[in-house]
């Protein structure tokens, strides 16, 4: 049986930089606080801006969840991404953060052994409101849904990867018992599988005093990052609502209403000029116009109609 080819096999790219750091909390703990407090200390972490800033990444990473998450091969999970296939998506990377790698925590763990990992954390309830006011809305509000599920936009092709990515962390529960338990999973997947003297559980307000730490690097002459993630997402997503609202309105309503009016026309044409012949009939006598003049009139304006 011939090896179904995959897309990361036509793509090129290795590790230059050794991986040193995983950042492996779900998106809402505080993971945008790290990435800037990671750049501070001159790392180059790997976030899911890198993924959207990249096309050929978001359908790789579509990829890697389905062939090593979703529907791994029955034959040994020969398609399954590994430690070259991270690679070639995370070479120039030493350190990644939020998603799409939380979700690959157990790959990521295997394929570089050698790197700290930090769980950033936050109690549930907290972080489902969180997700629940942000990143879910992506599959809770009914337009962004349609919008993913016939291809519309832009947006749909991000919105496919991240479908895809909660798929394999909760089956798509956005929210209630069935998500909870997925994220106490998640979390509890990363203490199991990482030495503690390799494991930092971490929230923004322990600050640089434990990050600096266990990172061995010395606390810089500035102040922890705090950034509310929350707010700034929401605000996106509700300016992309709009923007697909405008698309729909120009792709779908539009043409809508000039195929309408167009039927209308042809199939009452005859109505329309009746009653166009009588209104202007009116007017002509209403301005003194003889009846030979008046019929010259209209019939030069249908002419040009």
């Amino acid at each position: 049986m011939a090896t179904q080819r995959r897309e990361i096999d036509t793509t090129e790219g290795s590790r230059t930089t050794p991986m040193r750091v995983l950042v492996l909390g779900m998106p809402r703990t505080g993971t945008t606080s790290l990435t800037l407090a990671l750049r501070k200390l001159g790392y180059n972490p790997y976030t899911m801006r890198n993924m959207l800033s990249t096309p050929r990444h978001i359908a790789l990473w579509q990829e890697a969840t389905e062939l090593t998450l979703l529907h791994p091969s029955p034959h040994g999970n020969s398609l399954a991404y590994t430690k070259p296939d991270f690679d070639k998506l995370l070479g120039a990377n030493d350190s990644v953060t939020d998603l799409p790698t939380a979700v690959f925590a157990k790959e990521l763990i295997e394929a570089y052994p050698d790197a700290k990992v930090i769980l950033s954390t936050r109690e549930y309830e907290a972080w489902e409101k969180e997700m629940q006011n942000s990143m879910w809305i992506f599959f809770t509000w009914e337009l962004f849904n349609m919008a993913r599920s016939i291809g519309i936009t832009q947006m749909a092709p991000v919105m496919n990867v991240l479908h895809k990515l909660f798929e394999a962390h909760n089956g798509n529960a956005y929210g209630g018992p069935r998500a909870k338990a997925a994220f106490e999973k998640h979390n509890q997947t990363i203490r199991d599988l990482v030495p503690a003297s390799q494991l930092l559980e971490f929230t923004p307000e322990q600050g640089w005093q434990e990050l600096c730490p266990f990172l061995d690097v010395e606390v810089p002459d500035a102040r922890f990052p705090r950034v509310d993630e929350g707010k700034q997402l929401r605000e996106g997503l509700e300016r992309q609502w709009w923007l697909m609202v405008r698309y729909l309105v120009l792709m779908i309503v539009a043409p809508g209403l000039v195929v309408l009016v167009a039927w209308v026309y042809w199939t009452y044409q005859d109505y329309f000029w009746g009653f166009l012949d009588e209104v202007l009939a009116r007017l002509a006598a209403f301005m003194g116009m003889s009846d030979s003049e008046w019929g010259r009139s209209v019939d030069q304006g249908k002419s040009e109609l």
